[in-house]
């Protein structure tokens, strides 16, 4: 049933209307795909797409997952951590966050808003919560000890053509060519080898990876010395090293994640390995950082934790998000708590502001991912789509 303002839309002229909706959320314009066969055509146009992706405002959600088997939307008050008196549980709010019930997610990876998703009986498959399109991707045969995916697409032409990159690698390779890569192309639906394409003095990947503007990007080591940001254009097929450093005056600081900001920069945060622990949140300066050669950051936000503030232990499979506007982060990662694993969300505020929630016995940690909503179409390729086969049948 359409809507009076739906209704009064359409009453419009088609240029007003398209400029209207093109600002409209895209949870919402889901919604209002039912309204009429026309505005359904228009929510699946590359144009339109591309142009609300430009001008729709971001709805940023965070998503988190664990052994569970589900995924939940995150909901973190983030104005209580400077409140000395608030029960840090009442901070926290967890929503399933519903998936199809064909798969169940063991692991996420966000580009566009499409998420690129591993399930518990190791099979991969392209999602997008949004429209509710889904696409299933087929393995390929070479395998190491480790194997990570990552999704992304080719800035060179106008219509995006999504890829899936996959890095393989031994954990106690000796060399660096060890790391084997292979990408997935929607479009012929099948995979290829990349040879040779990993940088030769790049010795481990040492962060999960992220995507930002279709690129992907990792913390990696260069020659067991030097820290730097790696990066891969899907466009070139090729990585790329920048820098990651910066002035700090403390030595002992490692960069151990990134994370995307607005799906417009980069945050890295710095922990230190000696006690207390010091946590550094740096942020790239600019929104070009995929036609950057040299990348200059900022720092966001510092914590150092004393007697007032219970000591952690990072590991390297934290995540985080940032809050610019709040001054604010907030981190997952497993704790040993109470004699067990336990999945533990921190938060963390200026003035060396530091709050922890447990939310759950686990083993392997809380993952938590940046997820913005978007009516980007799901190439489907040689995979035949339901639609298809139906009319085949008929």
């Amino acid at each position: 049933m359409m809507t009076r303002e739906a209704l009064r839309l359409l009453d419009l002229p088609w240029d007003l209307v398209l400029e209207i909706l093109s600002r409209v959320p895209a949870t919402s314009l889901g919604r209002l795909s039912f309204t009429c066969k026309r505005w359904n055509a228009l929510f699946k146009d590359h144009e339109f797409i591309k142009k609300h992706l430009d001008k729709a405002a971001k709805q940023c959600m965070v998503l988190m997952s664990g052994n569970s088997r589900k995924v939940y939307s995150m909901n973190v008050n983030l104005d209580g951590i400077h409140d000395n008196f608030v029960d840090p549980q009442t901070l926290l709010n967890l929503k399933e966050f519903h998936s199809p019930k064909q798969f169940k997610i063991y692991n996420i990876f966000h580009c566009d808003g499409l998420l690129l998703c591993i399930t518990w009986d190791i099979r991969l498959v392209v999602w997008n919560p949004c429209t509710g399109q889904i696409r299933w991707i087929p393995f390929c045969g070479r395998y190491k000890d480790h194997t990570e995916f990552a999704l992304g697409y080719e800035n060179n032409k106008s219509c995006q053509t999504y890829k899936i990159l996959r890095s393989s690698w031994d954990f106690y390779a000796a060399q660096p060519q060890d790391v084997d890569c292979g990408i997935y192309d929607f479009e012929s639906h099948s995979w290829k080898d990349l040879n040779d394409v990993f940088p030769k003095n790049c010795r481990r990947l040492l962060s999960k990876a992220v995507s930002l503007k279709g690129n992907i990007y990792w913390v990696a080591n260069k020659d067991d010395e030097e820290d730097l940001l790696l990066s891969f254009d899907f466009s070139t097929e090729k990585f790329t090293c920048l820098s990651i450093s910066f002035s700090s005056a403390d030595g002992d600081f490692v960069p151990t994640t990134l994370s995307v900001v607005r799906e417009e920069r980069l945050a890295v945060l710095y922990s230190s390995y000696s006690h207390p622990t010091k946590i550094e949140i740096w942020m790239t300066t600019h929104d070009k950082i995929d036609q950057a050669r040299l990348v200059s950051w900022s720092k966001f936000l510092s914590l150092e934790l004393d007697e007032n503030n219970p000591q952690i232990d990072l590991s390297t499979d934290i995540t985080f998000f940032i809050d610019e506007e709040k001054k604010a982060a907030v981190l997952c990662d497993v704790e040993y708590f109470n004699q067990r694993d336990t999945d533990m969300v921190y938060i963390v505020g200026e003035d060396n502001r530091f709050m922890k929630i447990p939310v759950g016995a686990n083993s392997s940690g809380p993952v938590i991912y940046n997820y913005v909503p978007s009516l980007v179409q799901i190439q489907q390729g040689g995979v035949m789509t339901r639609e298809r086969k139906r009319k085949n049948r008929h």
